[in-house]
């Protein structure tokens, strides 16, 4: 029998199994041909879409950014500079630089790797020397050096740097090093204590960083660290998130700050160091001297948009301008203490400056501040706080205790100027 006849003879069943093979295996040609078609079309068209060849880097295109002038003192200052000086910023010109939500729309987000590139240039390594008397026998003291690191961020293309205050605390030497390795000796511009932030001056051109606003932040989201921890561990990056808004946190001077909280690692030597958000724009001012080594994923950031006029300020004229003051140091009497000694609880007058508000008021040495303006004042950290609302001229009633008598001062605030400490005291401070 020959072969036509077999397939000839062959069942239904058989036929229909033959025939099943032959559409699976042409099916399975065609869905290569159809995928190599279309892997093919994709390449093609990649171009047309992104403008690029897919193996070449996609371009990022950074927000529009704006610079706010600022106006040097006129006259020869300490580190005046000879042309106005400019803040980068990404606020709205027409607004003053330190104004609520002062920004433009949230330019297109960065990854973090092109957040530390563009940044890392504009930020400083600080060492700072100081001496320091430590205590021997028989009351005597001997003398010891000390150096305090920290870090900071240009503001101006001119050499200005923020920085916080205590990283610079009574500093007779300031060394600050750059991200290419040249390092150069600073000036003190100007600080503002209770806020811990400073300004320190070199000279040369430099990056500045761009502030961003602090008041559209959200817990939860990224803020990138960049810093020197541990002085010693240069531009070293770390990421966390925002843990939490208005954090009231009461430093060592008795005086209270505005935080946000965060998770990110922050070491001694981050201090006064920048935050920045997923734009590049710095966001707030690292400070870990409100950390803790007995806390761990726990830190605090001084937010931008509260100290920016202060910065500005600072760089023009040396010092916060519209500071009030009383003129008065003040120490803290506790409840208990108060029952001990049979005086009211409040803030002991330790001092009163002369020709001060609180002294053409007729404020006196050993009266206690119980209230201003109606509000309870239990410690130089509520005093501090109320202040804080308050401006240089503005009007306020000073309940006092004299021997006693409760008695209501009106007194006229006066504007801040700096000065040398009224007293040598431990937990005493000026107000």
């Amino acid at each position: 029998m020959d072969t036509n006849e077999q397939n000839d003879k062959k069942t239904p069943k058989q036929q229909m199994t033959s025939f099943g093979v032959l559409i699976v295996v042409v099916c399975f040609f065609l869905s290569l041909f159809a995928g190599a078609g279309g892997a093919f079309a994709v390449i093609n068209i990649y171009p047309a879409i992104t403008g690029t060849p897919k193996n070449e880097a996609e371009e990022f295109t950074e927000g529009e950014m704006h610079e706010i002038p600022l106006t040097e003192p006129k006259g020869e200052t300490p580190n005046s500079p000879s042309e106005t000086e400019k803040v980068n910023t990404s606020a709205d010109p027409s607004k003053d630089i330190s104004s609520e939500n002062a920004s433009l729309p949230a330019a297109s987000e960065k990854t973090k790797g092109e957040v530390y590139a563009d940044a890392v240039d504009s930020i400083v390594g600080i060492k700072a020397a100081y001496e320091r008397n430590i205590p021997t026998f028989f009351g005597r003291y001997t003398t010891q050096s000390v150096t305090s690191t920290g870090s900071g961020f240009f503001v101006t293309d001119s050499g200005y740097i923020v920085t916080n205050y205590h990283v610079i605390k009574n500093a007779t030497d300031i060394t600050v090093s750059t991200f290419d390795g040249s390092t150069y000796k600073a000036s003190v511009r100007g600080y503002e204590e209770a806020n811990d932030i400073a300004v320190i001056k070199i000279d040369g051109s430099f990056k500045s960083a761009v502030t961003g606003s602090s008041s559209l932040l959200s817990v939860g989201d990224d803020i990138l660290v960049i810093g020197n921890p541990l002085g010693n561990l240069s531009y070293t990056f770390t990421d966390g998130v925002v843990s939490y808004l208005n954090r009231l946190i009461t430093g060592d001077t008795g005086t209270t700050i505005n935080m946000f909280q965060t998770n990110a690692a922050i070491n001694e030597g981050n201090s006064g160091g920048p935050v920045y958000n997923m734009n590049g724009e710095v966001v707030g001012i690292a400070s870990a001297k409100y950390a803790s080594s007995n806390i761990e994923g726990l830190g605090f950031f001084i937010p931008i948009d509260d100290v920016l006029k202060m910065i500005n300020d600072i760089i023009s004229t040396g010092y916060v301008t519209g500071k009030p003051v009383l003129g008065v140091s003040l120490q803290t009497i506790s409840a208990s203490d108060a029952a001990r000694y049979g005086i009211s609880a409040g803030c002991y007058v330790v001092a009163v400056g002369e020709n001060t508000a609180a002294f053409n008021a007729g404020i006196l040495p050993a009266d206690v501040i119980t209230a201003i303006d109606g509000e309870a004042v239990y410690s130089v950290s509520d005093m501090s706080f109320i202040l804080t609302k308050r401006s240089a001229g503005d009007t306020v009633n000073v309940r006092v205790s004299r021997d006693g008598t409760d008695m209501i001062f009106s007194i006229t605030l006066g504007e801040y100027f700096p000065g040398e400490a009224r007293t040598s005291y431990s937990n005493v401070y000026d107000f």
